[in-house]
């Protein structure tokens, strides 16, 4: 591994404190153009079955 890899491994994140985070409503807000594609919708809910009944 190099140098600069291990750096971003072991790199100790800590949030913004000047800046909130965004809920995760608006978050979720900003994928919504994508809503357009082709079955998006439909894979979305497979998604959600599967994971609601596991």
């Amino acid at each position: 591994m190099k140098p600069d890899q291990a750096k971003l491994i072991n790199y100790d994140y800590q949030a913004h404190v000047h800046y909130p985070r965004m809920p995760k409503e608006k978050r979720a807000s900003i994928f919504l153009p994508y809503a357009a594609l082709s079955g998006f919708d439909s894979k979305i809910q497979a998604v959600l079955k599967k994971h609601l009944t596991e």
